[in-house]
């Protein structure tokens, strides 16, 4: 497949120069379910069938947030192909279209210089040329769509100052041209391109914030099309209407399924009812459900659990010693959301909040609430040190929204340090960074270059504020080569007002991590 073949390449050229920078991988392994899906069709399945299978092993598959845009634009590609039996010229327009405007939907702050930009040109190349000529075929349709998102992917580099400066374009852009080559080499029967790249970022698309739960009635619909197409927008615009809240809407135009929390469930009914028939509906109190599970528990577990995205054997160890689940971070390639809401089920709590504990796993985590049978919410935790305070502050007694607010108020006091060694030579939030130099990261922004890993935390601490004093603890990785000892002692000396405390981490890729607690 040409992205996994480019994954490497569309990795290398991160924003930032750091060895899990995972774009292209976690592209690479959504796409590659994604095609597995559809492989298990039977033969003579039509371009419309294919494309819901593609869809629907992309949406088990995402990883990452790239990973997540990805499935979305070949949902939205599925839903542009529906009822489609061959993918003709002007079918195919169509469902780029779709598909970029599904892409757009799935990203609560839309950012362009992104996959997202170089989708939608992808979709206008597309309309443009069929409009200019109708005879073309589809080959030539989606030669335009990959030249639009070519011209569209050169040009990030002028829309974000953070690629401007690193010199290189989005990563995921280059993800989305690499998947258009891709496909249109294969239907000419040519090899796939190999990617040409600067050097071989992520998509900086804003992550959208977790929704939160609380008491009152938990609602599923399954909603027909009485008469007329069912209008998902209405239907999602209802759903979230008032005090609404964990609003999950699924389906087409002919059904849709819907689960919302609400205080007034026969009102949410009524205005899902004036928008289509009503042919399923479940109603569950969740206030007397939490009075059966605070006084019986729901059956082999708690009612309310919380699992970590960890990696690394200290980080593991810590989250257990705190009551929390863990399930595996990974290195480079990041969690899909099935696996995410697969381990959330496996708790056995009827709720489950969960810590992704890396800023690219926050999306995939989000999805994994309308896959998993339990009611998941995010605590969006953007490291695993961000990821401890939270799991400190938790208290399985307390209601799940009461223990979002008490975990964000604990993140929000802690800064997250992490140092390691640079992959590529970059100049990033105007650092210089030589390939090879350990480098520091200060809740997620390059902040210093050094000669050695203990030069680099420094800098980084003091970034962090930790001059003024409060408590840093240090979290040697799986590659660090010092002694932990006289590394805490040398942090101590040059920060005399914080206590300082060392904890194994065990963590790859990232030889030392560090927070300060003000």
């Amino acid at each position: 497949m040409a992205l996994s073949a480019a994954a490497a390449a569309i990795d290398a050229i991160n924003v930032y120069p750091v060895p899990d920078g995972d774009t292209g991988s976690n592209m690479a392994a959504t796409l590659r379910e994604a095609v597995a899906a559809a492989g298990s069709l039977p033969a003579g399945a039509t371009a419309s069938e294919v494309a819901r299978a593609v869809a629907r092993g992309a949406l088990y598959g995402a990883r990452g947030n790239s990973g997540v845009i990805l499935s979305q634009a070949l949902r939205g590609l599925a839903d542009g192909l529906e009822g489609a039996a061959e993918t003709g010229s002007r079918a195919l327009a169509t469902a780029l279209a779709t598909a970029a405007a599904a892409a757009y939907r799935a990203v609560s702050q839309p950012v362009e210089g992104t996959m997202l930009t170089v989708l939608r040109a992808a979709a206008e190349a597309a309309a443009a040329a069929l409009a200019a000529d109708e005879g073309l075929t589809p080959e030539d349709i989606l030669a335009a769509a990959a030249a639009g998102a070519d011209r569209a992917e050169a040009a990030t580099m002028d829309q974000l100052p953070a690629l401007r400066e690193a010199g290189v374009p989005d990563s995921g852009g280059e993800g989305i041209c690499i998947i258009l080559a891709g496909v249109l080499a294969s239907l000419r029967g040519e090899a796939a391109p190999a990617p040409v790249l600067a050097a071989p970022g992520r998509p900086l698309a804003a992550i959208g914030d977790a929704h939160g739960g609380n008491f009152g009635f938990c609602v599923e619909a399954v909603i027909e099309a009485d008469g007329r197409p069912l209008d998902l927008d209405a239907v999602r615009a209802a759903a979230g209407a008032g005090t609404n809240r964990s609003v999950v809407v699924v389906g087409d135009d002919a059904a849709a399924h819907v689960h919302l929390h609400t205080d007034d469930a026969p009102g949410a009914l009524a205005a899902l009812a004036a928008l289509g028939t009503i042919v399923r509906r479940k109603v569950d109190d969740m206030s007397a459900q939490h009075v059966r599970f605070r006084a019986k528990g729901a059956g082999a577990t708690a009612p309310l659990a919380l699992l970590a995205l960890s990696r690394g054997a200290g980080f593991d160890a810590i989250f257990e010693s705190m009551g929390a689940h863990v399930a595996d971070l990974g290195e480079v390639v990041k969690p899909p959301a099935g696996d995410i809401a697969a381990a959330a089920d496996a708790t056995g709590a009827p709720e489950v909040l969960v810590l992704p504990n890396h800023k690219n796993v926050r999306l995939a985590a989000g999805q994994a609430a309308s896959l998993a049978s339990c009611r998941l919410t995010v605590v969006p935790s953007a490291s695993l040190v961000e990821g401890l305070a939270a799991a400190l502050a938790f208290d399985a007694t307390r209601p799940a929204a009461a223990n979002v607010d008490a975990m964000a108020e604990a993140m929000a006091a802690v800064a997250t340090v992490e140092v390691t060694i640079a992959g590529a030579s970059r100049t990033a939030g105007g650092v210089a960074v030589t390939a090879g130099q350990a480098i520091a990261l200060f809740d997620g922004e390059l902040v210093a270059a050094s000669e050695s890993i203990e030069a680099a935390v420094l800098a980084g601490l003091r970034m962090a504020g930790a001059s003024e004093g409060g408590l840093v603890t240090l979290y040697p990785g799986r590659e660090f080569a010092g002694d932990p000892d006289t590394l805490r002692a040398r942090v101590a000396g040059v920060f005399p007002l914080a206590e300082v405390e060392c904890m194994p981490g065990g963590q790859p890729l990232y030889p030392l991590i560090a927070s300060l607690e003000r």
